[in-house]
């Protein structure tokens, strides 16, 4: 599985993970937000950010980063859709 490991402030080990290596769509999977057990609250007072909550703009999990449609991450994954902490769709290719 991959993972990418993100800042926070409350110094939790917080990721972005890969859920499967199923596509959604050619170069696009779905990952999900991770903490560590000490920090859970980081994910229960996560902000859900847009005009549309069903379909969020972005997410801003306590202590950050806030996580928006368009990010990009090591130069390579780029956020495309963002369902849930537990559904992001991410493009593995920062041309899509």
């Amino acid at each position: 599985m991959k993972k990418i490991k993100l800042f926070n402030r409350d110094g939790a080990d917080l990721r972005l993970v890969q859920k499967q290596l199923k596509e959604i769509e050619p170069y696009i999977t779905e990952w999900e937000l991770q903490v560590d057990k000490k920090h859970e609250y980081v994910l229960e007072f996560c902000r859900y950010i847009g005009d549309n909550l069903s379909e969020p703009e972005a997410i801003d999990p306590s202590g950050g980063p806030m996580i928006s449609l368009g990010d990009e991450f090591e130069n390579k994954y780029k956020i495309v859709k963002i369902n849930s902490v537990k559904s992001i769709w991410i493009s593995e290719r920062n041309n899509n």
